[in-house]
């Protein structure tokens, strides 16, 4: 494809946490970068180690989030606001505060590309910000989410139609980070081994799986549950913990680098009530994991599906967990090990990272 340097693009991304989102923009912009004249970047959070080089970073304080999250959108609204008049040529491409960057695209008159990535489940549902929720999304020149069934919800409940590209999973990094020498202590060869990774928040529902483990009784002894995250819901996760003495079958930590516990565990178990496509499930299915799934919307169904190694449960049937955990067999998700992330070739980096680049470049 012949590269058109002439034109600028400003990535809108006020408050990059640790999560999927935020490995899917490194990917993404990174690969994005070469193609364009100037890159920017508005955000709060000082990211320059893990930018690209050729991105300019805006980096508007944190101060601003100890006040009010909502304040801190505003100041990089304000940002991407002044930057849209600067830069003549430019097209946002908003990771975040869609909404936010959708109205100044208006005002500015710019091309602006938005990837949402959480399930409008999620999003406020009362009439008055549904509606307006709406008219600014047929503002939009390019939507982009991660899944179909995403795809569909959105089709249906704001009448838009936007395009689905998987998040862009790199397999070679994976593999690579997911090296070990030792296994932790905690997990033990005769138990099955449980993994879960996310915020400790309540849309991942992270209660549900120990409601679950609680009500296997005597057969406890035969499971670990490690915990990977960090959020506001750990004292209330502790707490449970503690009531229903899980405390020497369950672990909560927090890495940066969950990789090599994911390739120590036998299973991978979500519990989100709903999502996008998590990236975990992506990761978990390339280190041929045997996954245990909400059936949320959206993602999760679709990953499951495809990777034809694991099951699925409704949202918030504790009972149909706890059955599905009684009848793993440590032997068969020891000796079942087959390469079953071969059926994974959709989420593969290359193919969707040059999706993006298409859809995008149309624009600019």
């Amino acid at each position: 494809m012949r590269q058109n340097k002439q034109n600028q693009i400003i990535y809108f991304f006020p408050d990059p946490q640790i999560g999927g989102v935020e490995k899917n923009f490194f990917l993404i912009s990174k690969y994005l970068s070469p193609h364009f004249k100037e890159n920017f970047l508005i955000t709060s959070n000082k990211i320059q180690s893990k930018i690209d080089r050729r991105i300019k970073l805006i980096a508007v304080s944190k101060f601003w989030l100890c006040i009010s999250r909502r304040i801190l959108f505003i100041i990089c609204s304000l940002r991407l606001f002044l930057y849209c008049l600067r830069k003549k040529n430019s097209i946002i491409f908003s990771f975040q505060g869609n909404f936010y960057a959708i109205v100044i695209s208006i005002l500015t008159k710019k091309k602006i590309v938005i990837r949402s990535n959480l399930s409008p489940q999620g999003w406020e549902s009362s009439f008055i910000k549904n509606k307006i929720f709406k008219f600014l999304l047929s503002k939009t020149n390019l939507i982009i989410v991660n899944s179909e069934d995403f795809k569909k919800e959105m089709k249906k409940i704001y009448g838009v139609n936007p395009i689905t590209i998987y998040n862009p999973i790199n397999k070679k990094e994976i593999i690579k980070s997911s090296f070990y020498k030792k296994k932790i202590k905690f997990f033990e060869k005769k138990t099955i081994n449980l993994i879960n990774i996310g915020r400790l928040v309540k849309q991942k529902n992270q209660i549900e799986i120990l409601q679950a483990l609680s009500n296997l009784k005597s057969l406890t002894k035969n499971f670990r549950l490690l915990i990977i995250g960090s959020g506001p819901e750990k004292k209330t996760l502790k707490n449970f913990i503690n009531q229903k003495k899980l405390n020497g079958f369950v672990k909560i930590i927090f890495t940066t680098s969950p990789y090599k516990y994911i390739k120590m565990s036998d299973v991978f178990i979500l519990s989100s009530k709903y999502e996008g496509l998590p990236n975990v499930l992506q990761e978990a299915a390339f280190l041929n994991k045997y996954i245990i799934s909400s059936n949320c919307k959206t993602g999760p169904r679709e990953i499951v599906i495809k990777y034809k190694y694991g099951d699925l449960y409704q949202v918030g049937n504790t009972k149909e967990l706890t059955s599905k955990l009684k009848k793993l067999k440590k032997i068969n998700l020891s000796t079942n090990k087959k390469k079953f992330s071969k059926n994974l070739k959709d989420f593969g980096a290359k193919k969707n990272l040059n999706k993006y680049l298409n859809v995008v470049k149309r624009l600019s």
